[in-house]
C-alpha cells in the first residue's frame, strides 16, 4: 500500500511539474476577465498612495523585465475610470504602458476620442489586442488589426481573452504597424467600406468594356455586395452627386487643401446627403451597387488632389 501511495504521489508530483511547465502562450483555453471583478486604481498620484496603484505600477515594471528577458508572460488586468480632465497620452505616460496597448481593448479607435468618465481596462504588460469577433460596426483600425495579423492566429504564441464578452487575442510586445499607427493618430482617414476584396488597383488595366483596351484606372475597385454601406473617408462637404452611363451614381466629397473622394457605382446616396451637407469621416453616406459600367457589384473610389487623380493606397492599406 505504502509502494502504491508513493508511486500514486510520483506520479502526481510529475504532472505538476509538466503542467508548471507549459509556457502561457501554448494554453489554448479562454481566460474569461469583467471590468467589475478586477482591482480599480482611484488615484493616478502616487501622493494618494492608492495600493491598486502601486501593485499595477510594481506588475508592469516586473512584467517588461520578464518578456525583455525572453519569458512567457501573462498579465493581469486593473480598472480606471477617467476623468473629465484625462488625456489619452498622459494617461499612457503615468501607466507606463504605450497607448496601443490599452486602446483598442476599449474601444478607443482615435487619437482624439474623448475619453472622460469612460471605465478604463488596463494591461500590465504591452502588446497588442485584436478583436476577434466578426463585427459589421467594426471601425478602420478594428479591420487593420485583424487584417495583419490573421496569418499570425494559427501559431500559438499569443493569448485568447474574453473581456466583458468580447473575445480577442493578445500578442505580448507586439505594437502598431506604421499603417495602424497613422489611422489612430489621423482619424480624418477611414476605409469607405467594410470586408471588401480589391478586383481592380489603380493604374494601367485593360478595360473590358473595350476590347480589352489598356487605360489607367483612375482608382481601386472595392468588391462588396450589393447594398454593402458606404462611409466617408474622411470629414468634409458634399462637393456634388450625379448619374452617368459610365460611373452610375455616384458621389464627390471636399475635404479641404485641394482633396476630395469619389465613390462611383453607387445603388443608393443615403437621405439627407446632399450638395453642401458637412460630413464626418465615418458617416454613412451612400449604398454600394452595380450602375453604369460594371461587370459586377463593387465601390469604384478615387482620390484626387487638384482635381488629379492619385493613388489611394499611398492613404491607407487596401
Amino acid at each position: 500500500m505504502k509502494n502504491v501511495l508513493l508511486a500514486a504521489a510520483k506520479q502526481s508530483f510529475l504532472f505538476l511539474i509538466l503542467f508548471l511547465s507549459v509556457p502561457a502562450f501554448a494554453q489554448e483555453e479562454t481566460f474569461f476577465i469583467q471590468t467589475g471583478k478586477i482591482p480599480a486604481i482611484r488615484s493616478t498620484k502616487r501622493s494618494d498612495k492608492d495600493l491598486a496603484l502601486k501593485q499595477f505600477d510594481d506588475e508592469v515594471e516586473q512584467n517588461r523585465s520578464l518578456l525583455a528577458n525572453g519569458k512567457d508572460v501573462r498579465p493581469s488586468f486593473f480598472s480606471y475610470k477617467a476623468g473629465e480632465q484625462d488625456k489619452l497620452f498622459e494617461l499612457a505616460g503615468r501607466f507606463c504602458i504605450r497607448y496601443d496597448s490599452f486602446c483598442p481593448v476599449n474601444g478607443i479607435t482615435g487619437a482624439d476620442s474623448y475619453i472622460g468618465g469612460k471605465r478604463l481596462i488596463l494591461p500590465t504588460l504591452d502588446g497588442i489586442f485584436v478583436p476577434l469577433d466578426e463585427d459589421e460596426g467594426a471601425s478602420a483600425l478594428e479591420i487593420l488589426l485583424q487584417k495583419n495579423r490573421a496569418p499570425l492566429l494559427e501559431e500559438s504564441r499569443h493569448l485568447r481573452y474574453n473581456i466583458d464578452g468580447k473575445n480577442y487575442a493578445f500578442f505580448p510586445g507586439e505594437k502598431f504597424t506604421t499603417t495602424e499607427r497613422a489611422f489612430f493618430l489621423d482619424t480624418s482617414m477611414q476605409l469607405p467600406v467594410r470586408n471588401y476584396r480589391i478586383s481592380s488597383r489603380y493604374g494601367q488595366r485593360e478595360n473590358p468594356f473595350d476590347g480589352g483596351k489598356v487605360q489607367f484606372h483612375k482608382g481601386v475597385d472595392m468588391a462588396v455586395p450589393e447594398g454593402s454601406r458606404v462611409f466617408a473617408c474622411k470629414g468634409g462637404t458634399v462637393l456634388g452627386l450625379g448619374e452617368n452611363a459610365v460611373y452610375g451614381k455616384w458621389l464627390q466629397l471636399s475635404h479641404g487643401g485641394g482633396m476630395t473622394s469619389f465613390y462611383a457605382h453607387l445603388s443608393a446616396i443615403e437621405e439627407g446627403v446632399a450638395k453642401g451637407k458637412i460630413v464626418r469621416a465615418g458617416d454613412l453616406i451612400a449604398r454600394s451597387g452595380s450602375t453604369g459600367q460594371v461587370t459586377g457589384p463593387h465601390l469604384h473610389f478615387e482620390i484626387r488632389l487638384n482635381g488629379a487623380a492619385v493613388d489611394p493606397e499611398a492613404y491607407g492599406n487596401f
